[in-house]
């Protein structure tokens, strides 16, 4: 799945190759993947799990759950949060499911939980194979001699 930016072009692809590990539970797709997030680091991809309609519709989203963050919906003894409620209201709301379909909340309480362990062992660096080329603005120029690189710049 795809999320375009606002000019058309995909900002994350979620799933597929893009994936580490994926599962799927109903309509509802749990998948593990590193994404660029500025505000945790600007140059490295953050471990998260994305959650997101398995038949893709125009007016949904995608719900992420950073690594770093696993903490708060367990508690010490595996045992659900108060705050993992919310996060199940949020998600429903983002995938664009009705917040009083009980069995949707579930359904979300459920994938949560049961991909938190994966959310845990997932490597905390990408791996090379899965890195996409992010996108330069601007023009490369490269002066080199006799085909060895001096300078690179981008303009």
């Amino acid at each position: 799945m795809n999320v375009l930016g606002p000019n058309g072009n995909p900002c994350v692809t979620f799933g597929g190759d893009r994936a580490w590990r994926q599962r799927v539970l109903g309509d509802i797709v749990c998948s593990f993947q590193w994404i660029h997030h500025p505000d945790i680091d600007p140059e490295a991809p953050h471990p998260c799990m994305c959650l997101y309609p398995a038949n893709r519709r125009m007016d949904t989203g995608a719900y992420v759950i950073p690594q770093r963050n696993a903490f708060h919906y367990v508690d010490n003894r595996g045992n659900p949060t108060p705050q993992l409620l919310g996060t199940a209201f949020k998600a429903a709301a983002t995938l664009n499911f009705d917040r009083n379909d009980r069995s949707a909340i579930t359904k979300l309480i459920d994938i949560i939980i049961q991909g938190l362990p994966d959310l845990i062992d997932m490597p905390s660096d990408q791996d090379g194979a899965l890195e996409v080329a992010r996108p330069t603005l601007g023009i490369e120029a490269r002066a080199s001699i006799n085909g060895r690189t001096i300078q690179e710049q981008v303009l």
